[in-house]
């Protein structure tokens, strides 16, 4: 399976089977713009910096984390091309949403490997929500601070969930260097097994996973 970073909280997983995009952003987002097709997409929240589906091409089937209505987080459960979904209720901010709403993250098992994309996470996880997501093989985790989370309270989340392999995103990088988010250096500062790629993807395989947690940081 491949992991490719688009920039700021965007990926793409893909299989020979399926090409899932998680939250794709729109024109207003300063990175090289989406133009490509994909199978499913995932939404945490409907800020315009997540939710731009329209910029995915295909017969894509859209899975939104909160209800479009209400704009509430629920609990969503799908499976498809065996892929299965499901999501986490939790908050934009540390202040039960009262200042950004909500927030879904997204818990997805692809080819026998779990991974959770955090989306805008604003707060730190309860113990019943780290229960809830479960053992995490690859984690996809905000760490710019100001809409997220910050760089300490990423690394408290890591050391709760212990996953195999930390994905950092949503932090300031060339593209967003006006933005008020920090960059990735408070969060990789003092941890071990870190790798920085010249690039922006990698492959994914179960049976190649690390015995100890790597954190890798893909550049645009």
């Amino acid at each position: 399976m491949k992991l490719r970073w688009l920039g700021h909280a965007c990926f793409v997983m893909e299989t020979p089977e399926l090409k899932i995009f998680m939250d794709p952003f729109g024109e207003e987002v300063p990175y090289p713009g989406i133009n490509e097709a994909a199978d499913v997409v995932t939404v945490s929240h409907e800020h315009h910096d997540h939710n731009a589906v329209d910029k995915v091409q295909g017969d894509t089937q859209v899975l939104r984390g909160l209800d479009e209505q209400t704009k509430k987080a629920r609990r969503l459960e799908a499976e498809i091309k065996g892929a299965k979904f499901r999501t986490v209720p939790s908050y934009h901010d540390d202040q039960e949403g009262k200042l950004r709403g909500e927030n879904a993250i997204f818990v997805m098992d692809i080819d026998g490997i779990s991974v959770a994309h955090l989306g805008d996470l604003g707060e730190k996880l309860t113990d019943s929500q780290v229960e809830e997501i479960g053992k995490v093989n690859v984690l996809l985790i905000p760490v710019g601070g100001y809409y997220t989370i910050d760089a300490a309270t990423a690394k408290q989340i890591v050391e709760l969930l212990k996953p195999d392999i930390v994905v950092p995103m949503h932090f300031k990088t060339k593209y967003v260097e006006s933005w008020p988010i920090a960059p990735v250096d408070g969060f990789v500062q003092g941890m071990e097994n870190v790798t920085r790629f010249e690039g922006n993807e990698a492959t994914l395989d179960k049976e190649a996973l690390p015995d100890q947690m790597q954190v890798w940081v893909f550049s645009m």
